[in-house]
């Protein structure tokens, strides 16, 4: 059976190592209501101002200019994948990662009070995860923008007979009453959000740290690489690549992005990412925090 933590839901406690120190907002892309903002308040605590913006960017534009303290940037989701955007981003920005946090994203319907709902209205993702339930309802589908986007359109036009897939934090934000949740086919359907800060990350009690690279291309030298990290006992939980942006030569050429248990300064850490620096053609550290608990089941 599925068990998911009502409040412990990062390795430090409740709200993870931020808590009640966090004066500015909480920047997220979305509006009211979006899973990343839910996202923020599981991290920082439901005390926390939370900040929507329209795009990654402008996540990264408030955080860097002040007026955010923190970025909510959504890394993966268990179903989908990896959000590359994010990663090209962390690429162009100089923020760093200052934690992470882990989101079982779970959809419920929405609508206005003592409403029969005979059609249903949400981003495109979110119908295609919830398609067993809206058939098993005989329900119409009506393409949204965005999930929080289409429970605010109902509540503000009063629209009769129209459901939204959404999340419960949008009902609250909006009135509207909760008819069902848990719709989503897969119940196992986890998005994992980077916290990302200014400067270095305070002390972690479970680090992770992450770091972007590219090697030379030549046979062995990805291999040669990663074997620093295993000479030193580094744990390495996560490798990707994706297409190097702006690149002057032709064809295509790659970034390695890497996510490996504990902290830079840690000796063990710290001598593979020197050796690493030597042997590597580039490399970014992304930067380091505490990470999300591991037993989200």
């Amino acid at each position: 059976a599925l068990r998911v933590p009502a409040t412990r839901r990062h390795a430090t406690g409740p709200y993870g190592l931020h808590g009640s120190a966090v004066e500015l907002p909480i920047a997220f892309q979305g509006e009211y209501g979006a899973y990343s903002e839910e996202a923020a308040y599981q991290h920082f605590g439901p005390s926390v101002t939370t900040m929507p913006c329209k795009s990654f960017e402008d996540v990264f534009a408030a955080v860097e200019s002040g007026e955010a303290e923190y970025g909510m940037l959504p890394m993966e989701n268990s179903n989908a994948g990896s959000i590359n955007k994010s990663y090209d981003l962390l690429m162009e920005f100089d923020l760093r990662v200052h934690g992470e946090t882990t989101l079982r994203v779970q959809h419920s319907l929405l609508a206005l009070a003592d409403d029969t709902v005979t059609r249903v209205r949400s981003h495109p993702q979110a119908l295609a995860r919830c398609e067993q339930y809206i058939v098993a309802q005989g329900l119409a589908i009506e393409a949204g923008s965005d999930t929080a986007g289409s429970a605010r359109e109902i509540a503000e036009q009063q629209l009769k007979g129209v459901g939204a897939i959404s999340s419960k934090l949008a009902a609250k934000r909006y009135g509207l009453d909760v008819v069902a949740t848990g719709i989503e086919d897969n119940k196992y359907n986890f998005t994992r959000f980077f916290i990302l800060g200014k400067g270095v990350s305070t002390a972690s009690v479970h680090p992770k740290t992450s770091v972007v690279f590219a090697v030379s291309d030549k046979p062995g030298s990805l291999v040669a690489a990663l074997e620093e990290f295993g000479r030193r006992t580094v744990n390495i939980i996560k490798l990707e690549s994706r297409p190097r942006r702006r690149a002057m030569s032709p064809g295509f050429n790659y970034l390695f992005y890497l996510d490996f248990e504990g902290h830079h300064a840690a000796p063990p850490c710290a001598a593979a990412l020197m050796s690493l620096l030597e042997s590597c053609a580039f490399v970014k550290l992304l930067g380091a925090g505490d990470s999300a608990i591991k037993n989200c089941f």
